[in-house]
């Protein structure tokens, strides 16, 4: 009946145990998991028995962390208000300053016996000049709840009990199980920094970490670093894993190329755009310092000298309140319109301010939105691409030849709802048709300009349209010579520089120069001036037409030629 009696006990602590288990693991897996390989920035201590932990992860959010011994609130939990700092950091945070700050949590865990949070950290830089004392020191923060009263303690963690310990604990600890040597501990009662066991026992369970669930919330934290699968086919029990998260620059890759041209462009202009606005961003100290100088004038402004235009402010209010050194007034104004000139502008720049505020949020959330449909589209496609591969095909390179096949394929006979609706955003087809297939390789493979030779060996090249002047322009080095007819419209000619000669020959200057009034309105004529420059003497600006360009310094000649000469130069040639 005993041995029956004995059983039964036993069993109902290990359903209990389980039961406290599940309760723990629900009430801290968030701030837990806020915890896990996130870097600690900084740390400090509130009045109330609270460590405040500054951490940062990529992609998560700006929570701070707290370890709080306070009763009623003990435990782990984050806030996104810091409690108030106590004015003097504390022994506890003065070394754990000096020894954790900065390094990366590698575990965070509860323990049921004794009841306990553990936060563990990695190794140190080591850039750090005092990298060998820093990796002795301690590399834990526990909260140690079943001490009486509860203390929360910086300590160094073993791989097996030291042989100092051994006298006192060895009894406890057998090889293998963790034992942490306390450096410095804070209870309400009193603050102890002298190193000592800090358990006596070794940890008896830890709560296991769950697996956190999709949340809105946590989609939200997730898009900044990474954008995920359509919401419908992700698992609400596990967190995407990095092979079930496409990046925008994978998903790219996967879309066709009519597509991924249109959504870079459109990407490109999104960032720019949020760049733009907070570039336009008024400066708040800007408003700071014009509120300080009107509260300064207002207050002083009965002293302005009756019937004066000038004021000259007293050198203490200037050093005061940020004023200048005088105010004038012009014809028929008062002081007090200067008072409201600067209100109206303190008003303005209010305003502005909000206003942009309000149109870089929509910005950065159009460009996460465009991201999210960019990825989705992607996997829609690539689930597709997969399929296809797996039913037709049964080695990879054979897949990889008929990659352009596959995907014109599924365009055309799948319905693709998220890539329909990346297509209709970009304002494209989610085909190409075959005319505009021919002209982008027509495009893609011709070149911006017709190639002729000079009798000295040279070449001279022609731009074929004002686009591809524009072109042809960019291409060329500074060190080689423009020729353009003075007036009228004309096609851009580059000659370029001989091989070992500082100047390009009068003979090939004179073909370039007929080139360039062939192929211009004076090719009738057979007649023009010409103007001739180096590259790096013109300059093509942003909202010049096509064609267009500013010329700082250049040398002028006349032309006159004979059609016999013009036939030479253009013989095998379009």
């Amino acid at each position: 009946m005993k041995e029956s009696a004995l059983h039964t006990n036993k069993t109902q602590e290990i359903r209990s145990n389980i039961a406290q288990l599940a309760i723990w693991t629900r009430k801290f897996s968030a701030p837990l998991h806020r915890c896990i390989n996130a870097s600690l920035q900084k740390i400090t201590a509130s009045e109330h028995g609270q460590l405040i932990l500054s951490v940062y992860k990529p992609g998560d959010d700006k929570s701070t962390v707290l370890l709080s011994m306070k009763k009623g609130e003990s435990g782990i939990s984050t806030a996104h208000l810091k409690p108030l700092p106590l004015k003097q950091p504390n022994s506890i945070v003065q070394i754990a300053r000096k020894y954790v700050q900065g390094r990366k949590i590698t575990a965070a865990y509860a323990t049921m016996s004794p009841i306990t949070i553990v936060l563990e950290f990695g190794e140190a830089s080591l850039k750090l000049e005092n990298y060998d004392e820093i990796n002795q020191g301690p590399n834990c923060l526990i909260l140690d709840l079943d001490a009486k009263p509860p203390r929360i303690v910086l300590a160094k963690k073993f791989d097996k009990i030291p042989t100092r310990y051994i006298t006192d604990c060895g009894n406890h600890f057998s090889n293998g199980e963790a034992f942490f040597e306390s450096w410095c501990e804070w209870s309400e009662e009193n603050t102890k920094t002298k190193k000592r066991a800090c358990f006596l026992y070794p940890f008896i369970s830890y709560c296991p970490m769950p697996i956190l669930e999709i949340s809105e919330k946590n989609n939200a934290v997730i898009k900044e670093n990474f954008v995920p699968k359509r919401e419908e086919q992700l698992e609400v029990d596990k967190l995407p894993t990095r092979s079930q998260v496409l990046t925008v620059t994978r998903a790219l890759e996967i879309l066709p190329t009519h597509i991924r041209r249109s959504a870079r462009t459109k990407l490109q202009f999104l960032s720019r755009r949020i760049v733009k606005q907070k570039a336009d961003m008024p400066d708040q100290t800007e408003i700071l310092r014009l509120q300080k100088q009107s509260e300064g004038l207002k207050t002083n402004l009965y002293l302005w000298p009756a019937g004066s235009l000038i004021w000259y402010v007293p050198p203490q209010f200037i050093q005061e309140f940020g004023m200048p050194a005088f105010y004038n007034l012009k014809k028929g104004e008062k002081p007090g319109d200067i008072l409201n000139k600067i209100h109206h502008e303190i008003d303005v720049l209010k305003r502005r301010k909000n206003e942009l505020t309000s149109r870089i949020a929509e910005s950065i959330q159009a460009e996460i939105d465009f991201q999210l449909l960019i990825a989705n589209s992607a996997e829609e496609l690539k689930i597709f691409i997969d399929k296809y591969t797996e039913e037709h095909f049964h080695q990879k390179s054979d897949a990889q030849k008929f990659a352009k096949y596959i995907l014109d394929l599924i365009l055309i006979k799948e319905d693709l709802p998220s890539l329909s609706k990346l297509c209709h955003s970009l304002d494209i087809s989610i085909t190409e048709t075959k005319q505009e297939q021919k002209l982008r390789e027509e495009k893609e493979g011709r070149l911006p300009f017709r190639i002729y030779f000079a009798s000295t060996g040279e070449f001279i090249r022609v731009a074929k349209s004002a686009e591809d002047g524009d072109k042809m322009i960019k291409m060329m080095p500074s060190n080689h010579t423009w020729v353009h007819v003075l007036t009228g419209e004309g096609s851009h000619v580059w000659l370029e520089k001989p091989k070992g000669g500082k100047k390009p020959s009068i003979q090939a200057l004179r073909e370039a120069s007929i080139l360039a009034v062939h192929h211009s309105k004076h090719g009738r004529a057979q007649s023009a001036e010409i103007q001739i420059a180096t590259r790096a003497d013109i300059e093509k600006k942003k909202n010049l037409a096509p064609g267009k360009v500013i010329v700082r310094r250049c040398e002028t000649m006349l032309i006159k030629y004979e059609q016999n000469e013009l036939q030479k130069l253009t013989a095998g040639n379009p």
